[in-house]
């Protein structure tokens, strides 16, 4: 009886043990590709929280909105301060619009305050809110159970035409901002 291996045997386990090695590495690169990916992401978010925050902010505080094809105009109470941006419920004009400039479609904020003496004396507040944002989808709805009266416009740079008129703001409203390659970057359900 014979108690130890062949040769052809220990080169057959040095051949499967260098297979697994190298199928575990492959593995473990794999996750760690995925990981920075997801870091990555995590990074990007933040600024897609806080698009959304004001964009929620506008909408609750506002009372009548009208769409173009380039544009979504707001008319209510959400004004913010000048030097710190915090939300300070003025009566202002709010204008989101997108822009394409140099090969960039830029989503920018202006807010123009309404009413009183300061509206001579002030100037709008203007400030790029997000870069690589193709369209917006504002669903307007003005109930979830009456699907007749429910609208989706679509906000892009990428076409002309003059804004709608001015509406009572809906009860509910979706939106959707989409990025290059159609990525959502935001999507909120806003009740009112």
């Amino acid at each position: 009886m014979k108690r130890g291996m062949t040769l052809i045997e220990i080169t057959v386990a040095l051949a499967l043990s260098t297979l697994l090695l190298v199928t575990t590495a492959g593995v473990i690169k794999s996750m760690q590709q995925k990981k920075k990916v997801f870091a990555d992401r995590l990074d990007v978010q933040q600024w897609r929280i806080e698009l959304a925050k004001i964009f929620r902010n506008d909408f609750l505080c506002s009372r009548e909105m009208r769409i173009g094809t380039q544009t979504l105009e707001l008319s209510g109470f959400c004004g913010h301060d000048p030097t710190t941006g915090e939300p300070t419920q003025t009566p202002v004009h709010v204008r989101w619009a997108l822009k394409s400039e140099d090969g960039y479609d830029i989503l920018i904020r202006t807010e123009t305050l309404r009413g009183g003496i300061e509206e001579l004396s002030m100037k709008p507040r203007t400030e790029p809110m997000a870069v690589g944002v193709t369209n917006i989808s504002i669903g307007a709805f003005a109930g979830l159970e009456d699907e007749t009266d429910n609208e989706v416009y679509t906000v892009t740079a990428r076409s002309l035409g003059e804004p709608g008129d001015w509406a009572t703001m809906p009860k509910v409203i979706k939106l959707v901002v989409h990025g290059p390659d159609n990525i959502v970057l935001v999507d909120e359900l806003i009740y009112r």
